[in-house]
């Protein structure tokens, strides 16, 4: 019988095959280009995220990010956007990550730590506006 896999499995299976950054390393490449997209539910983003980012949770990923699906974002539909993921502590989004880069999305990088890491550094957060 198969040992059943936990969620830190499939987490250590995702951060073996994506990009990670540092906290530190997040500003310089959101100046270069780069767009936070946080992968929380949205009590989490609403309670505090990276300035600009995009709130698209884990959940509907999938969905929002197919070119074929009559709901998905425009946001979403250009492969080559450049993208950091967060969640709170870097499991769901490297998860999302994964998911990302076998969707075509070209530079899709995981924010080591998520939330968590980000407010120990001491950087700057913002309450979203909403809707």
């Amino acid at each position: 019988m198969s040992q059943e896999k936990t969620l830190k499995d499939y987490v250590t299976e995702a951060k073996a095959i994506i990009s990670e950054v540092e906290v530190n390393d997040v500003v310089p490449l959101l100046d270069a280009g780069y767009q936070v997209l946080d992968v929380r539910e949205p009590a989490e983003y609403l309670s505090g995220t990276i300035d600009g980012a995009l709130n698209i949770p884990r959940g509907v990923l999938e969905a929002f990010s197919d070119r074929e699906y009559p709901g998905r974002r425009e946001e979403m539909m250009d492969r080559d956007r450049k993208w950091l993921l967060l969640c709170a502590t870097s499991g769901r989004s490297a998860m999302a990550t994964v998911v990302m880069q076998q969707m075509g999305f070209k530079h899709v990088k995981n924010i080591n730590g998520g939330m968590a890491a980000w407010k120990a550094a001491e950087m700057q957060t913002v309450i979203p506006p909403h809707h």
